[in-house]
């Protein structure tokens, strides 16, 4: 193990971050708020004597390439240690009532989970809620992907950083040079940002108002700086705007690269997408007539507004509410529980399983009946005009298998801290998605994460962090054979 560059490049992304500090530190000083102002400075003095060490650690580090094993650890690290720096401003100012809280708050905010301990979110200082939300905007695209884009990395196999971080069963190359391609992805992200704060600020909403619900939708985390969620704004054209933007954070970012490229039949035959918004379409359509035949609301504009809001939401794992949809009908429950398991598309900010590996597990599903009924045929799983490789198909299956285990092995560990079976599963589902919202406990009107015992919140924060980095990531480093020589 490489543990001299790994601890020099760990040190110079926590580095970065503690940049992007600076502007919720500096807000401190301009709204006066001197607690979180100390708080701020304390968090980027400690960064810095983290820095100071970690790179007295690795001065004498010449440029090596890293293994496979080295960019796993140096990946999982990253943001380990980012979530408990970023925290730190969180326990000081007493926004969160212990360290735990503030650990797993900041890890929900760059694993874009969303997920809070807060029972008074408007009770916190605006700079320390800014930061948390900002959190979100760099964990979205990835915090290691932001890495690659900005510094040349000498001697180390940017590709696979790119890959150890982005979500999605394959990572595909934009341009030649990954550094390119995590650029582009960045400025696409940074086009959208900008896109959508404008439309929320022609809304009415202020500029401060704007980037925070912008930073949670385009990274389709969650946070917002309101106890009621979006639905503060009881605004019909704020819902639309941040619905929009959710179902398009939920698209692979590639295809908006072809589209600049005028590459429109590649977007318009791509099978993910036209899956993704079709699931999207059907959910919202079952939610909004659930919606109207119960008399939830009067017309169907309104249930189509409140319905495809939150279908969007829980489908694309973003984890914001306009109203309380505990109080739907139950199949409207049963819609939103079943896009919980499906999430967003690969290459895209959302979490979960993703569409594209549901879609390989289908075709493998009508192959193997292909092959019971001519057992000496000889099969291929083909996508659109490419052969799926069967390495790709394993690791698919392996992927959703490990997934599903651990929703189970969460759902346990919530349950024995006494929450009932809906509430540990759905606790369980939204830690391991990334998608921060679910129902009853764990619902917009239900008491939230905030009283769960320690050992459960340091259990649902290592879950959000593997769910975030695709599992295979993080549990990898648990195995005997990575550290084997």
């Amino acid at each position: 193990m490489n543990w001299k560059p790994i601890l020099r490049l760990s040190g110079t992304m926590q580095g970065i971050i503690g940049i992007f500090m600076l502007i919720p530190t500096l807000m401190a000083a301009y709204l006066g708020e001197w607690e979180a102002f100390r708080a701020f400075i304390v968090s980027l003095a400690i960064i810095a004597v983290y820095l100071t060490i970690i790179f007295m650690i690795g001065k004498n580090w010449r440029s090596k390439s890293l293994s496979i094993r080295d960019v796993y650890l140096f990946v999982s690290l990253t943001w380990i240690v980012a979530s408990a720096l970023g925290g730190i401003p969180l326990f000081l100012t007493h926004t969160t009532k212990d360290y735990t809280s503030a650990f797993m708050e900041i890890m929900s905010g760059f694993t874009t989970t969303g997920l809070t301990t807060l029972s008074d979110i408007e009770a916190s200082y605006r700079s320390v809620l800014f930061w948390r939300s900002l959190t979100h905007w760099l964990g979205g695209m990835g915090i290691v992907v932001l890495f690659v884009a900005l510094l040349p990395l000498v001697g180390v196999e940017g590709f696979q950083l790119f890959g150890a971080e982005a979500v999605g069963p394959t990572k595909s190359k934009l341009t030649p040079k990954i550094k390119n391609t995590a650029l582009i992805l960045w400025l696409i992200y940074l086009g959208m940002t900008l896109l959508e704060t404008l439309l929320l600020r022609l809304g009415g909403l202020p500029l401060y108002d704007a980037l925070t619900v912008t930073f949670g939708t385009v990274a389709t985390g969650g946070f917002v700086t309101k106890n009621a969620s979006i639905g503060f704004y009881n605004s019909a054209y704020v819902d639309v705007v941040v619905t929009i933007f959710m179902v398009m954070a939920g698209v692979n970012f590639s295809l908006y690269f072809a589209l600049i490229r005028a590459r429109f039949t590649a977007v318009v035959s791509d099978i993910e997408l036209r899956v993704y918004l079709s699931i999207f379409f059907i959910a919202t359509m079952i939610t909004t007539i659930a919606l109207v035949l119960s008399h939830t609301y009067a017309t169907f504009p309104t249930a189509l507004r409140y319905g495809a809001f939150h279908v969007a939401s829980i489908l694309t794992t973003t984890g914001y509410a306009t109203t309380d949809y505990g109080l739907w009908p139950s199949i409207t429950h049963a819609v939103l529980m079943s896009v919980m398991f499906i999430g967003g598309s690969a290459g895209s900010t959302g979490g979960g399983i993703k569409v594209t590996r549901w879609i390989t597990m289908f075709k493998v599903g009508v192959l193997n009946i292909k092959s019971l009924l001519h057992p000496k045929g000889i099969f291929s799983l083909q996508t659109q005009n490419e052969r799926i490789p069967w390495k790709t198909v394993n690791s698919i299956a392996g992927f959703v298998t490990i997934y599903i285990a651990l929703v189970l092995v969460s759902t346990i560990v919530v349950a024995s801290a006494g929450y009932n079976l809906l509430s540990s599963f759905a606790a369980a589902l939204i830690s391991v998605g990334n998608i921060g919202l679910g129902l009853d406990a764990v619902g917009p009107a239900g008491t939230g994460f905030g009283p769960m015992p320690s050992y459960v919140k340091w259990f649902l924060s290592l879950m959000m962090l593997a769910g975030r980095l695709e599992i295979y990531t993080v549990f990898s480093i648990f195995t005997r054979t990575f550290w084997r020589r």
